[in-house]
Formats: C-alpha cells, structure tokens, sequence
C-alpha cells in the first residue's frame, strides 16, 4: 500500500530544551498575526486531513482482503447514541487541536511575551546542535 511515514527525529541524548519555545511566536504578515494564525490553522488542518487519508487507504486494503464492501458498510452504518456522543467530544478535542495556535495567542498576550524572546529560545537551539 506504500512506504510508511518517516519517524520524527528524536532529540540530542543530553541536550534539554524547553517544551515549548516562551516568547510571542513571530509574525510574518502585518495584521498582527490574524494571517498567521490562519496559515497555523490550514497547517493542522492539512496534516489532520493527511494522518486521515493514510489511516483510510491501509483500512480499506485492510478490509477489501477481507472480502468487506466497505462502501455499502459504510453507508449502511447508522450510529447510536453513546457513538455519537464520543464522536463530539473528539469533535470538541480536534477542534481544540486545530484552533489551539489562538489559545497560544491570548497565552502570550497575558504573559506579556515577545517575539525576540521566542527567537533567543530557537536561537539556542540552533546554536546548541
């Protein structure tokens, strides 16, 4: 069905960096990051939809070796509630993920975080490699 995707690298054994860069994430556009956060957004979005897409071909290959009709399965398939309701809540959760560089934002505004003390974090971890 295709090569798996690549691992993510893993960090340096030894190098400790924060979790998460502190400092306002920079912005690229001038409209005070509302084009960023939308391009931030279509990037999650696009790597939801690609983990999906990967998900779905190896579940159909899966499922037609088995000699299942997923199409007419598929549409056949009616939910009951307790489904549903899990079904909202990972609704809730992806758009949670989805939206989360917004969370961000307001996090950085309360903080009172800069752009140049996000880069002096990406700063160091370049420097350190």
């Amino acid at each position: 069905m295709g090569e798996p995707t690549a691992p993510q690298a893993q960090p340096v054994e030894g190098r400790n960096f924060p979790t998460t860069a502190r400092g306002a994430r920079p912005t690229f556009f001038d409209d005070g990051g509302a084009t960023d956060a939308v391009l931030a957004i279509v990037t999650a979005l696009a790597s939801e939809v690609w983990a999906l897409r990967e998900r779905q071909r190896t579940l159909e290959a899966v499922l037609a070796e088995a000699g299942i009709d997923v199409a007419a399965a598929i549409e056949a398939y009616r939910p009951d509630d307790a489904e549903t309701a899990d079904r909202a809540a990972e609704a809730a959760a992806f758009a949670g993920r989805v939206y989360r560089v917004f969370e961000e934002m307001r996090e950085e505004a309360l903080a009172g975080d800069t752009e140049d003390r996000y880069l002096q974090i990406v700063d160091r971890a370049f420097a350190e490699l």
